[in-house]
């Protein structure tokens, strides 16, 4: 039995995977960003929290690797630089008389504030451009590779995720996670195959890999990419 859980930490909600077999011990493994808690067929939920909360150091020390492979703005400074769609950008933020949506070119991204603004005005409005270009990204490749491989989700949805770039749900749902607007398309791509595959394997497979390559042949060189 596999079943996609969440766990709330001290250190912030963690979702996982829970697969409950035939398998003499209990242990948990990271992959592709992916938390899978293994349990024999007499574990419980309560022994898989039990086993994470033991082990959260150590998860949580693997899944940082991912916010700093993401590299949208932490500090949302004037003149930091960060990634968009697998390019170096520079974010300004410049005060103006009137509002106006932000800006990009030539490798700079420019943020309006109004003086009526205040800085977290300033941030939401940055947030909601970079996820309006991680949506048409995402939804181009859907759109593309549903088609291709005959699987559509019920839902698709976009957060911020910290442990990995996708999700998949047992009931059909797929969320995506926005700091995928770092990369290229190519990885967005990916990411999206992935995901969709999982609503045939929930797993990673032979069958599964199988399936994703039949569009992404150059997976693995991808998967890769997404590390560093």
């Amino acid at each position: 039995m596999k079943k996609l859980c969440t766990i709330a930490l001290p250190s912030g909600q963690l979702d996982y995977l829970l697969d409950i077999g035939k398998r003499s011990n209990a242990y948990l493994n990271i992959r592709d960003g992916v938390v899978t808690v293994r349990l024999p067929l007499s574990g419980t939920p309560a022994d898989a929290e039990r086993l994470i909360r033991s082990h959260e150091s150590w998860i949580r020390e693997k899944l940082g690797q991912l916010s700093e492979r993401s590299q949208l703005p932490k500090s949302f400074d004037d003149g930091e630089q960060f990634s968009l769609l697998g390019r170096k950008v520079t974010l300004r933020i410049t005060d103006s008389a009137e509002y106006r949506e932000p800006e990009l070119a030539d490798g700079v991204l420019t943020v309006y504030a109004a003086k009526t603004m205040t800085r977290a005005d300033a941030q939401r409005l940055f947030s909601r451009y970079v996820c309006g270009i991680c949506e048409e990204c995402v939804m181009r490749a859907f759109n593309k590779y549903s088609p291709k491989l005959g699987l559509s989700p019920k839902k698709i949805t976009f957060k911020y995720m910290t442990s990995r770039w996708g999700s998949c749900s047992s009931n059909g749902n797929i969320s995506i996670n926005i700091r995928v607007v770092c990369f290229e398309q190519e990885c967005i791509d990916y990411v999206v195959i992935h995901e969709l595959c999982h609503l045939k394997h929930m797993d990673h497979s032979e069958r599964f890999w199988a399936l994703v390559s039949t569009c992404c042949p150059d997976y693995k060189r991808l998967r890769e990419r997404m590390k560093h």
